[in-house]
């Protein structure tokens, strides 16, 4: 989803933002909870970076989606989304353009999430600089 698609849909039906914080110099540029879903664009993902998205509401992740941003691909490069340090979900490959990536595994033992733990943690391999959104689905 394009960041103007995200505003839109913001815009049409309500949403609560989620404040996130990039560790490296990239951008958070939205990052909001509806309908079941957490929705975090993020940019400049660098080698070892990480997005920590806050968790103000309990919460437990059934599935997550990577779509990697119109040419932030790079080869060789994954994204894990985390339960603070530990795995939620398989390495998502962010090596092909525009490519819609689903996790293959999601262990369930990592899958909830507190008020106010601020632990769901995106964490890049170690390449360059990419970008995208990820789609977290909750109940």
């Amino acid at each position: 989803m394009a960041k103007s698609s995200i505003a839109n849909w913001r815009a049409s039906g309500g949403a609560l933002d989620i404040s996130a914080t990039h560790s490296g110099d990239g951008t958070v540029p939205e990052c909001v909870a509806q309908d079941g879903k957490i929705i975090c664009d993020f940019t400049a993902l660098g080698s070892g970076e990480t997005v920590t998205i806050n968790t103000p509401f309990k919460f437990t992740v059934y599935d997550i989606v990577l779509v990697v941003g119109n040419g932030e691909n790079v080869g060789s490069k994954t994204l894990t989304v985390k339960n603070s340090s530990t795995a939620l979900s398989s390495a998502m490959s962010m090596a092909t353009d525009k490519a819609r990536v689903a996790t293959a595994t999601l262990d369930e033992d990592q899958a909830v999430f507190e008020v106010g733990d601020n632990d769901l943690v995106l964490t890049s391999s170690a390449h360059s600089d990419g970008g995208g959104t990820v789609y977290i689905y909750y109940r």
